[in-house]
């Protein structure tokens, strides 16, 4: 089964690098910083009080510079 990207329909904090604190669900329920932790696994997936089952991953993209 493949996961749906909701990124834009969230709001989140910085992550340390195992933990990304949530501030807003795709629900639209707001969270206190820290009181709401996603997982970058997806078998620990943290689930709202909507159901939605929700986890992050690290996008990292490292550009080399061409002067033309």
């Amino acid at each position: 089964m493949k996961d749906k990207d909701v990124t834009d329909q969230c709001r989140f904090n910085d992550n340390d690098g195992e933990h990304l604190p949530l501030i807003q669900c795709v629900c639209g329920k707001e969270f206190q910083p820290w009181d709401f932790i996603l997982s970058p696994y997806r078998d620990m997936a943290h689930r709202c009080e909507c159901g939605r089952k929700l986890y992050f991953k690290n996008d990292i993209k490292i550009y080399e510079v061409i002067d033309a």
